[in-house]
């Protein structure tokens, strides 16, 4: 009989999603994959890609009774299905799926860090709070994996946890996915209301705070005094939306918001550089779709974004929070345009060589045959 893998993982959509669809689709063939998470599109997913799906009402916000709910739910599901390994995704299943599979009696317990769990706007309580459960959690944990080496740091060095229970194994994707071609191009700039040889700038991003869409704002209305013809186009939603429009519009800033969209390769091929202005990071799927696209990068020096960004190489690196900076990077590529092609031919060859989602996965089952003391 194969071994049982449980996959628990919060609502999720973008990098997460399709990080553990990318897992689920490769551990078939050799485990028996399940997935605990809420009803809804990921748990269809999941389902599609060939895992049976748990569903259990785990939420992205702390809430103590609704989480001892969930985790108590979670260890009876992991005991009545003799599960043997669980694979928890993210702070929030850290957090409940960690002493629920403990109690539920597992050969192995595996954690990925997906981004840093101390953003630094939240209030100093909450940061001290969830950095000492982390460091309590790991003593249930037989191995932590986090998506780049900056996160394994933080672990490290302001959590406490002992540095031989993590490793550093970089997100991935199939980057022949991306290379949509200039029909491409020219249908989405059609699309978008977009003249054909106007500068563009583009994101793809969850409208939320640490995404830092807000500086790319005030940096493309500080580009357009020197550059009238610039646009920029934002692709993606959240809460932020509304808040974003209105800005762009106060600055009198042409930005399309283009709104959640699955096209990616094909928008990426409209866009002339791609921009990530995050605040916080890990190693965001986006940045190494861009790269694989054959965009020129530029983006902030947060996370693990130094990591796949080689700075004057595939792309440009700014501070946080500073138009200023992120609006020198954007004038001085779109005024090289041969820079940029070469950077986008080196980003693309950075991308087969170190992110492929072939490396990323062969990398998560050796971690899988290590904890459960198997070979195939």
């Amino acid at each position: 009989m194969r071994e049982r893998v449980l996959q628990v993982i919060r609502p999720a959509a973008g990098g997460m999603k399709n990080h553990l669809l990318t897992l689920v689709r490769a551990a078939v063939p050799s485990y028996e994959v399940l997935v605990a998470c809420p009803p809804g599109e990921l748990a269809a997913e999941a389902e599609a890609a060939g895992a049976e799906v748990i569903p259990v009402p785990l939420r992205g916000e702390l809430n103590p009774v609704s989480d001892a709910r969930c985790a108590y739910h979670l260890a009876r599901a992991v005991r009545h299905l003799r599960i043997d390994l669980v694979h928890v995704h993210g702070a929030k299943a850290g957090l409940v799926g960690r002493p629920a599979a403990r109690l539920g009696g597992v050969r192995g317990i595996i954690y990925t860090v997906h981004n840093s769990i101390l953003y630094e706007d939240w209030p100093a309580w909450k940061r001290w709070m969830l950095a000492h459960a982390e460091a309590g959690l790991s003593r249930l944990t037989d191995r932590i994996i986090t998506v780049s080496e900056n996160l394994r740091r933080e672990l490290i060095e302001r959590e406490g946890i002992e540095a031989s229970r993590i490793v550093t194994i970089y997100n991935g994707i199939a980057p022949g996915r991306f290379d949509a071609g200039s029909g491409a191009r020219t249908a989405i700039r059609w699309e978008l209301g977009l003249a054909g040889d106007a500068p563009v700038i583009g994101t793809v991003a969850r409208l939320a705070p640490q995404k830092g869409i807000t500086y790319l704002i005030r940096a493309l209305a500080l580009l357009r005094e020197r550059m009238p013809d610039v646009r920029g186009v934002v692709v993606g939603d959240g809460p932020l939306r509304a808040t974003l429009e209105r800005e762009a519009e106060e600055c009198g800033v042409p930005v399309v918001f283009a709104g959640y969209r699955t096209d990616i390769p094909a928008l990426m091929a409209a866009f002339d550089v791609f921009v990530l202005p995050s605040v916080t990071e890990g190693l965001p799927l986006i940045v190494l779709e861009a790269m694989a696209s054959g965009r020129a990068v530029v983006a902030t020096a947060v996370g693990g974004l130094p990591e796949a960004v080689a700075e004057g190489e595939t792309g440009l690196l700014v501070p946080p929070k500073d138009p200023d900076a992120l609006c020198a990077a954007l004038q001085f590529l779109l005024n090289a345009p041969g820079g940029m092609a070469r950077m986008g031919a080196a980003g693309r060859e950075r991308v087969f060589r170190m992110f492929t989602s072939e490396r990323m996965v062969q990398k998560t089952l050796d971690v899988y045959r290590q904890i459960l003391g198997t070979t195939g």
